[in-house]
Order: C-alpha cells, then structure tokens, then sequence
C-alpha cells in the first residue's frame, strides 16, 4: 500500500498482528561452547538496574554457561544436553547401559497413550546411538566424548531426533500420572494439555514439563534439576523457580548428586555450571630430553645413550662388574674402533694397584687386541664365561699385564688374607675394600666346645689335618684361666 494513512480497519488489524507475531530469526549454533558468566554480566551492563545487580552477582556463584538456540526448542535441548553431559561427567562405562536399558523399558508408557513402538523407536534409536558413542569414547578414554556431544547436538537432524523423544517421554509421563497434574492445567484435561504444550514442534517446556522430565529422565538416573530466573523481583540474586533431588528407594535424598542447572530468562533456557562442576584438564608435563651418558675407555671417548636393549653392554664398563645369570642371557661383546686421531685427554698419572708379574705376555698384533676379563674360582659356578673385547688399533703394539688366577680357598684355620686380583683396562674402584679386608675375623679359631669335640677341629683325631696340641705347664697353672685353651689364646 502506499499510503499507510489511507488503509483500511481489516489492513491495519492484519498489520498489528503481524508486528505482534513477529520473531527474529535465530542464529547461533544450537548448543554453544562452555564460557564465562562474565559475559551475562558485560550483556546486561546497561540494563534494568535490577538486572545489573543480579548478573553482576552470578560469576561468583555459577562459574561458566552455555547458549542454547532460541528456536523454540532451547528448554527441551539444555535439559537433555545436560541429562547425556551429567552421564559423562559420571564417568561410568556401565551407566549408559543401565540407562539405555531403563529407557527402552519405559516404551509401556508411550504404548499406553497410543504411540506403538514403530512410531518412537526411531526417535529413540538417536538418543541410543549417542549413548553407544559416548561409552564407547569413555571406556577407550580417547578424550573425544565430550566433542561428539557437542558435534551430535549441533546437528539439527540428529539434535531433533532425540528432542522428539524427550517430548514423547514427558508427555507420556504427564498422561500416566494425570492425577498429579490434572489440576495445573487447563479444565483439567491432560490429555488436551500434552497434545497442545508439550507434543507439537516449536513448543516450548514449561513448569509442567520440566517437572515431567525430572521424574520421568533426570531423577532416575540420580542426578537433581534445578532451574534459576532472572527476572525482576526484589533482591540481589536470581532466584530458583524449580528444584528436584533424586531419591533412593526409601524416599530418602541422595548424597552429593550430579545437578542439572538452567538459567532461564523469559522466554529462553541456557545451562548454567558451578565452578566444580567442570573437571580439571590433566596437565601434560613436558619430558626433558635424557642427557647423554659420556663413556670413556682408556683413550675411548663416545656419546652413549642407554636404552633398553644395550644396559647390560653398560654394566660391564662398571668397575667390579661381570657378566651375570641374573639377567638371564650373555651379554653382547662390545666392538670399539678407535680414531687414529683420538680426542685430547688430560693426563692423569696411571694407578698400578696390582703388583707386576714376571711372566712376559705375548706380543700383540697392532691391528687388533684381544683381552679377556677373568672371573674369580670361586664365583665360577655362578658366572658366565668372560666376554671377548675386540679392539681394533691403529697405533704402535701394545703388552698388558696378564695376571695369574686367583688362589684357591682357604680353610678356615688356616685363613689368610684372599687377594682378589683383575685383569683388563679398569681401573680399581675407589670403593672397593682393601685386599685382604676381614682376614683377621677368620684367623681366630672357634673356641666353643662343641667344636674342640667335632672332627672339623685340627687337634681331632678325626681330622685329616690332625695336628695334636701342645702342652703348655705356664697355661696349665696360669692363676684365674679356666683351661689352657683361653689361656693360651688370650
């Protein structure tokens, strides 16, 4: 028309009407990310006073929220956002499986007010599926739970598939308990109310159907709803307009349940979280680079890192270490080729902690040296052969010292000092005991007599090193001995 002034009654009516039905296009995704409250806060910054001061008081109390499209389905998608969001946070692999399990068996509901199974099944296959992937997620503990909840919500297609289902399941809800809610609706007619309020599409959840889904979806489970207005009322706080707790089998509240929070504001829902609600991400300490291990062997240098495969090629370059049963095969033999041109060394003037030996060794080729390390007598039983070390040379021919095995055992009352003598190019450890070390201990025979009357004494018939002893007149009288045995060893 082209002049507004010059229509008539029934184009003005149409008009008006228009301009009341009016809604502006929603935008958005239809679940957000998880964010501060402070931007409710920043939102309202120039708002009703009352307003600011309820806001400016939330990111004290509720930590973070989520957005949820206002599309006309924004109360049904955050409580069923947050229904699968508090099985994850449970963390229980099994849970989803009971829960799937309890939600099939409430298929005798739906069947009672008309819906057959062929009608909801495929609603309820969405809400299905989404609990298969989320356990599965759980169980491999991959971390990609939380993103294929937010992902499958996000998706118009899937997201209004379990919608649907949750409307089936509260409406069904509200017909089979029709006593408790006859007289919140209008004339009393229940099955009208469901058919007008909570089933058609872009219907949007009231007090009705949020008490609906909390007995028939979220108590049930074992977690609490609870929902909080910002309005206008008197104080400096929002309020909470709904509150339900689940319940044991005595009617008993639970402890420290998992709570579902909605701030709604009129005529929207968004997801409200306590700072604790939020796990804490596991912090991923950087692992500092292994240093390299330096090994230096006579005029050897090289950069050695340890794995798994060569510790026992590392414990053989320890002083006083051989080759052992213990770790259960032989240890590999180890090839070093030396650079003709060998790394500068400081000088250290050479230990000789072994005495020399008379005995020439033969002449070495000088193109490569064969040492063997010799293992102790007695160890024998218990020690693998000693390792061949092949070393290839380019430098002028070389002799070591080949030392003579060591002495066989001594008995015990004849003890002398057992010196333990090494071969090879180690140096003697600065921790090792001084040969000869606990001789004195065993010099001394046993004095008991038990062991004067056994054979394993030397003054024993019986003992093949029978030696009688001898008579001594000035132990035998000796004033305040007992027997010439303390007296002649004292």
């Amino acid at each position: 028309m082209a002049d507004p002034y010059l229509a008539s009654d029934d184009e003005l009516a149409h008009l008006q009407k228009l301009s009341s039905e009016y809604e502006p296009e929603a935008a958005g995704p239809l679940v957000g990310e998880r964010q501060s409250s402070a931007a409710i806060t920043t939102q309202y910054a120039d708002a009703d006073p009352v307003f600011r001061v309820k806001t400016a008081a939330l990111p004290a109390k509720y930590a973070f929220f989520r957005t949820c499209r206002g599309d006309g389905h924004c109360g049904w998608r955050a409580i069923a956002f947050t229904y699968f969001e508090a099985l994850l946070r449970l963390g229980d692999v099994n849970k989803f499986g009971d829960e799937e399990a309890r939600l099939n068996s409430m298929g005798n509901l739906l069947d009672h007010i008309g819906y057959s199974r062929d009608i909801w099944i495929d609603f309820a296959d969405g809400a299905f599926e989404l609990m298969r992937k989320l356990a599965d997620s759980v169980q491999a503990m991959d971390g990609a739970a939380p993103d294929i909840l937010l992902q499958t919500f996000n998706d118009f297609n899937e997201s209004m598939s379990i919608i649907t289902y949750v409307k089936l399941l509260a409406s069904a809800w509200v017909q089979t308990h029709a006593d408790d809610f006859r007289h919140f609706v209008p004339m009393g007619d229940v099955k009208a109310y469901c058919g007008n309020h909570i089933e058609p599409s872009k219907c949007e959840a009231d007090n009705i159907s949020i008490a609906a889904l909390a007995e028939a979806l979220i108590k049930p489970a074992g977690f609490g709803l609870e929902v909080w207005y910002l309005d206008r009322s008197p104080g400096e706080e929002i309020n909470r307009s709904f509150y339900a707790e689940p319940t044991d089998h005595h009617q008993m509240p639970l402890p420290n349940p998992h709570m579902l929070r909605l701030l709604y504001r009129p005529g929207h829902y968004d997801i409200l979280y306590k700072a604790e609600d939020i796990p804490q991400p596991i912090q991923q300490q950087p692992v500092p680079a292994q240093p390299t291990l330096q090994v230096n062997l006579a005029n050897y240098s090289d950069d050695f890192i340890p794995k798994v495969s060569n510790v026992a090629d590392v414990m053989t370059m320890i002083p006083g270490m051989y080759p052992s049963t213990n770790f259960g095969q032989n240890w590999a033999s180890l090839s070093y080729d030396f650079s003709p041109s060998p790394a500068p060394q400081s000088q250290v003037t050479p230990v000789q902690p072994y005495p020399s030996v008379p005995t020439p060794a033969p002449p070495v080729s000088n193109s490569q040296l064969d040492f063997i390390i010799p293992s102790h007598a007695s160890l024998a039983s218990q020690y693998n052969a000693p390792s061949h070390h092949s070393i290839h040379l380019d430098q002028s021919p070389l002799t070591l010292p080949i030392h003579p095995a060591p002495p066989p055992p001594v008995s015990i009352d004849r003890a002398a000092p057992v010196v333990v003598e090494r071969g090879g190019p180690f140096r003697p450890s600065m921790y090792e005991l001084e040969p000869g070390f606990g001789s004195a201990l065993q010099v001394q025979p046993f004095q008991t007599s038990i062991f004067r009357n056994s054979h394993f004494n030397t003054a024993h018939f019986m003992n093949p090193d029978f030696q009688p002893e001898e008579w001594c007149p000035d132990g035998e009288y000796a004033t305040g001995n007992k027997g010439r045995h303390k007296s002649h060893s004292s």
